[in-house]
């Protein structure tokens, strides 16, 4: 039951995360491609993408995690 939750908060963590460093990326992306085309452009985009990178960053960190940790538990010591 440890393992489960190690490996929820960890791929939670991940998610949210990526998700603030994927909306500042994409925040600067944007600023950079409205002003070398002198347009503003709208920058609810980067919660739209940035959801989805969000979610698979969660879902890999709980799975990469649960499955070193049951593989570590059943390693002969």
């Amino acid at each position: 039951m440890r393992t489960l939750f190690l490996s929820l908060a960890i791929g939670l963590a991940s998610g949210v995360i990526c998700f603030f460093l994927s909306v500042a990326f994409l925040a600067f992306v944007l600023l950079i491609a409205g002003a070398l085309g002198r347009s503003h452009l709208d920058m609810t985009l980067t919660y739209r993408v940035a959801a989805p990178v969000a979610l698979l960053a969660a879902l890999s960190g709980f799975s990469i995690t649960l499955v070193r940790r049951l593989r570590s538990a059943r390693a002969p010591k």
